[in-house]
């Protein structure tokens, strides 16, 4: 076998896969392997993991691994390629002395997955040791990849000390039985345990092309195979495939203690020795190294959803607390720094599902659990937890189709001491995590900024750290009910920050109105910032105070000035007909700006983006210096980058302003300087509402909340919120 250009065959085909499936494979702890002889030992879901582990391995370390593969799989052309690629049969009779001789030579790396087949069901229980539940087998976790390595490095040691001693003896056994010989390379080598874990998600059941294609190209396909594709399809067509190698085990290290004390034992043959060595260490390395391997699940929404339902001690609910325990169980395990988590529960995306708008993560799993029985919808907002359907049992190959949260269920089960962090916070009182959630989203928002006010901070742009940060107000104690359930999001405009809507928080608090002023990322901080923010990284700094309010509001509006009313109009547009939002002031928002320079800038980003990829200093047009109305507050600086962003937005905004059906009230400066006054009236006529209103003040600047004219904008915003009975 070429074993070079065989696995540079299977890494070609794989990596040709890859791009036509589209699957996102992430790697983590690449930086753990040894460059010693390795025995990976991972944990084993789906039947394509004999085929991308070892090729993602050679992609990204370029190791070549080995692995074994089930005998059934080595038949025609298929067996050919398994073969070429350095696969072996299970049922090979030479099969160990394979494995051995690769492992003591350092000729390749081994991929065995210990729990002996696909575990399905996810199936597996800790009493003292590991154990799988499989149709075939339900037992221990096997140990035969501990003991192969425990082998490859007593076996080494063998040879070592044998040629070292002159035991021609020993040397000719190993070579007779083992066909094995000693060479000085075998000095410097130790075999090592790397484990590896793989986490899916999301894992979806349901026709995919890849079971569509084979269904058509073979007839009477067995309903084991149909099952494997549905759920492998689409985790290869739409899922994340995590693999993250875990910390190592040297195995000198590992029995260096037992065995200095059985060495010393006399007569004893060497044999006799190592039979020990391996006997005493066989379980305990297992359960080692399988601990580490379900340690290092990385926990995503599914499965704090699925253990949420399992530990909510009732059968009825609101869909708004269960989404407040899942991020509430989110923001704790995180806080712990223990654990490996998904971008899905990470706090900067998971506070989203407050957001009142389309959440793939929330929406995708809710459907499943619906679809699956495992809750029922009694009202748009209530739902009943199906107790009995979470625990029913399923035949082993129809379990990922029938019930898929419950093998999700199992897996969060495996992480030490996650499934205990969850059924803590299904503890406390809908109105205690109300409170716990509005007060994490905005201390995490604050702690963003004061970590990018350090990290831009410019000594000739940057303002006072006031200036720029997020706030809240409360002075409702003792207003009545409707006005302490209604809050108002602010959001400033561009080049900005908070402080510039800073009078108009104080007016509405002042009626005991609750008051969430954003920040928009890039902004508060330095100029230069706006070159790393998108237009929708703006969106969801609104989104960020929305959900926070949605908490502990049952009615919200949200008032935006310029671009923050852009901003306004856009979340005004998104939100789905359970929301909390009332109703949107906008004013002084773009939708065509004044200045004809504006009209250059997709051309010039586009040219600095050419001269970025060609890696050219020279010829970048990257800002504009300028007076801003309010220099305590606005930047002077204006990046070209961040005006592109901005009339990405106005045409966004501009796209779905019929879709706001909410009341709204439009105000517009007649002779503003930045922006084209018609923008107002652009904006009303586009709005499909009802129920809107526009209102024109004279006026020569732009920022007419912080102008003379303040209080008749103010007083204006309040006059409407009056009138729709806000409060």
């Amino acid at each position: 076998m070429d074993s070079g250009k065989s696995f540079r065959y299977a890494s070609l085909a794989m990596n040709i896969l890859e791009k036509l499936l589209g699957t996102r494979f992430t790697v983590s702890g690449l930086e753990k392997i040894p460059s010693q002889p390795v025995m990976f030992v991972a944990n084993h879901f789906t039947r394509s993991e004999t085929f991308f582990v070892p090729y993602i391995i050679n992609k990204c370390s370029k190791r070549s691994v080995r692995c074994l593969a089930d005998s059934k799989l080595f038949q025609g052309v298929f067996g050919k390629f398994l073969r070429s690629v350095g696969t072996v049969s299970t049922k090979d009779p030479n099969r160990d002395n394979i494995i051995l001789n690769d492992l003591i030579t350092g000729s390749f790396d081994w991929m065995i997955y210990p729990e002996g087949s696909m575990v399905k069901s996810k199936e597996i229980k800790f009493d003292g040791l590991y154990v799988s539940y499989t149709p075939h087998r339900i037992g221990p976790v096997r140990t035969g990849a501990s003991v192969l390595a425990l082998k490859s490095q007593l076996f080494r040691n063998d040879l070592i000390l044998a040629h070292q001693s002159q035991n021609s003896q020993i040397l000719s056994e190993y070579k007779i039985n083992h066909g094995l010989q000693y060479q000085s390379s075998l000095e410097k080598l130790q075999t090592h345990i790397v484990p590896v874990n793989i986490t899916y998600y999301p894992i979806r059941p349901g026709n995919n092309k890849i079971k569509n294609l084979a269904i058509r190209l073979i007839k009477n396909l067995p309903k084991q195979i149909i099952e494997e594709l549905e759920i492998e399809g689409n985790i290869l067509l739409d899922s994340d495939i995590d693999i993250n190698f875990g910390d190592p085990i040297n195995l000198v290290e590992y029995i260096n203690s037992a065995q200095n004390i059985i060495n010393k034992i006399p007569i004893i043959k060497y044999e006799t020795k190592n039979n020990f060595v391996i006997k005493y260490y066989r379980s305990r390395l297992t359960s080692d190294f399988m601990k580490k391997i379900y340690r290092d699940i990385q926990i995503n929404f599914d499965h704090l959803f699925v253990s949420s339902l399992i530990h909510i001690t009732h059968d009825k609910i609101s869909i708004n607390y269960l989404k407040r325990v899942i991020y509430h169980s989110a923001i704790l395990l995180s806080k712990t720094k223990k654990y490996r988590l998904n971008y899905s529960v990470l706090e900067s995306n998971i506070f989203s599902i407050f957001s009142d708008e389309k959440n793939h993560e929330f929406d995708s799993v809710f459907e499943l659990a619906l679809k699956q029985s495992l809750i029922s919808k009694i009202s748009p907002s209530e739902i009943i937890v199906n107790k009995n359907q979470l625990s029913k049992k399923y035949d082993f190959h129809e379990i990922r189709i029938e019930n898929t949260l419950q093998v999700i269920a199992r897996e969060f089960d495996l992480i030490d001491g996650a499934s205990s962090v969850v059924r803590k916070v299904c503890t406390l009182e809908n109105d205690e995590l109300k409170n716990l959630v509005f007060n994490n989203i905005l201390e995490y928002d604050i702690k963003v900024f004061e970590q990018e006010y350090l990290q831009n901070y410019d000594d000739k742009y940057s303002k006072n750290q006031n200036v720029g940060k997020p706030f809240f107000i409360n002075k409702n104690v003792n207003s009545s009910k409707n006005i302490q359930n209604f809050g108002v999001v602010l959001v400033h405009g561009y080049k900005s920050a908070p402080q510039e809507v800073e009078n108009l928080a104080n007016f509405l608090s002042g009626y005991g109105i609750k008051v969430y002023a954003v920040r928009l990322r890039g902004h508060g901080t330095s100029p230069i910032d706006l070159k790393n923010y998108l237009w929708s990284d703006w969106y969801n700094s609104l989104q960020r105070g929305y959900c926070a309010l949605a908490n502990i509001c049952s009615n919200i509006a949200i008032v935006g000035f310029s671009t923050g009313g852009l901003l306004t109009l856009l979340s005004a547009s998104q939100k789905n007909n359970l929301s909390k939002l009332v109703g949107v002031v906008s004013i002084n928002s773009a939708l065509k700006l004044r200045d004809i320079k504006a009209k250059m800038v997709p051309g010039i980003n586009l040219w600095n983006e050419l001269l970025d990829k060609f890696k050219l200093e020279k010829g970048h047009l990257e800002f504009i210096d300028d007076e801003p109305e309010n220099p305590h507050i606005n930047y002077a600086r204006n990046y070209i980058k961040g005006v592109y962003e901005l009339e990405k937005l106005m045409t966004i905004c501009a796209d779905n302003l019929y879709k706001i059906n909410l009341p709204t009230l439009v105000i517009q400066g007649t002779n503003d300087p930045v922006i084209n006054p018609k923008s107002g009236e652009l904006i009303y006529n586009k709005i499909k509402s009802p129920n809107k209103k526009f209102v024109e003040f004279e006026a020569d600047n732009h920022v007419i909340i912080t102008s003379l004219k303040r209080d008749l904008v103010f007083q204006e915003i309040m006059n409407f919120f009056n009138q729709q009975k806000f409060i």
